[in-house]
């Protein structure tokens, strides 16, 4: 056995299913390196990709709705240029591993029907209404088309109607996020009174309100490359302390392109800085703890009968964990294998 559950096998496969896991190498193997789960990018706007960065302006001059910088590229950016966006940065993340991402998604049943065009990972979508407002109509229309709604926060919004977009979409069996105290710490009790499945960034969040939404399991996804960006630090080792389950993402894809191999790296040399010695946890927060976010189970096994879900990537003679984290980012995998879907050198 070597550090965090990783050891020495091989794992055969058909036709997009595992038929074979054994200890030792393979006798005939087509790639050999580390073999690990596929990851999932738990937060992106991956649309943002169109908008042209403007490093004079403020988090609230860029991504504030309705009339931030982002919202009015968007606004004129024809749904064409939207969808060949989507293809090529879903594309690109299934070839570095990533099976799935969740997208909180502009522009309404429209703007969350773009998201089809993903032909590489496959998209989870958190959509979001036109304005940050309350019409039963357009949400009950949006979530035939997505997985959940994903309203920007409580301070862009009327708390009342925030109430009334929470209680239609439980009661549509959907999930609702919020992204909460990325530059102003907002009231955590009135967060939390909207049954949030999830939040994402908590920058500003205190000590107690961390330790509230480990008590209240509530997953945290961060985005600390994008946080960084707007001059903000993600407090990753005071959430994980305070037993908080944390998901990795990358955010708004105008300033961070969605490669969780270099958000990986970030998230594990901030993790450094904060005083952390070891970057196991970062392993789990691309994989186990992403996949609670987009509902799937984050038992992962490779088991024979099961579905391909894993990756292999280059291995560096170091602690695997040192290896993944800190030494493959700007490297491909060598091989992806997301059911059929199959990136790499096969």
């Amino acid at each position: 056995m070597v550090p965090a559950g990783f050891w020495r096998g091989h794992i055969g496969f058909e036709d997009g299913v595992i038929v074979e896991v054994g200890k030792g190498p393979a006798k005939d193997s087509v790639v050999e390196g580390i073999v690990l789960p596929t990851f999932i990018n738990a937060h992106t706007h991956i649309v943002d990709y169109v908008v042209p960065v403007d490093l004079g302006m403020t988090l609230a001059e860029v991504v504030a709705p309705p009339d931030g910088l982002k919202y009015r590229v968007l606004r004129e950016t024809p749904l064409e240029r939207q969808r060949r966006a989507v293809s090529y940065l879903s594309e690109r993340m299934l070839q570095k591993g990533v099976s799935a991402f969740s997208d909180f998604r502009e522009g309404g049943v429209e703007g969350s029907t773009v998201l089809s065009s993903a032909q590489g990972a496959r998209p989870f979508i958190m959509g979001k209404t036109r304005r940050p407002r309350f019409d039963r109509e357009e949400v009950l229309e949006l979530l035939k088309v997505a997985d959940g709604i994903g309203p920007s926060a409580i301070s862009d919004w009327d708390y009342e109607e925030l109430r009334e977009l929470s209680n239609l979409v439980h009661s549509e069996g959907k999930v609702l996020a919020l992204h909460c105290s990325e530059r102003i710490r907002e009231d955590l009790d009135k967060v939390l009174d909207l049954k949030p499945s999830y939040l994402i960034h908590m920058c500003q969040a205190t000590d107690g309100d961390l330790e509230v939404c480990a008590q209240e399991g509530i997953p945290i996804v961060v985005c600390p490359r994008s946080n960084m960006f707007f001059g903000l630090t993600t407090p990753l080792r005071r959430m994980i302390e305070a037993g908080v389950v944390v998901a990795l993402g990358t955010d708004n894809a105008m300033i961070s392109f969605p490669d969780m191999f270099i958000e990986m790296e970030f998230a594990g040399r901030l993790l450094r800085s904060q005083g952390m010695s070891r970057l196991d946890c970062v392993m789990s927060m691309v994989t186990a703890n992403g996949r609670k976010i987009i509902n799937e189970s984050p038992l992962i096994e490779f088991d024979p009968g099961s579905p391909c879900d894993f990756m292999v990537v280059r291995e560096h003679g170091g602690d695997p964990v040192t290896d993944v984290v800190l030494r493959t980012a700007g490297q491909d995998p060598l091989l992806v294998c997301a059911g059929r879907k199959r990136r790499g050198l096969l």
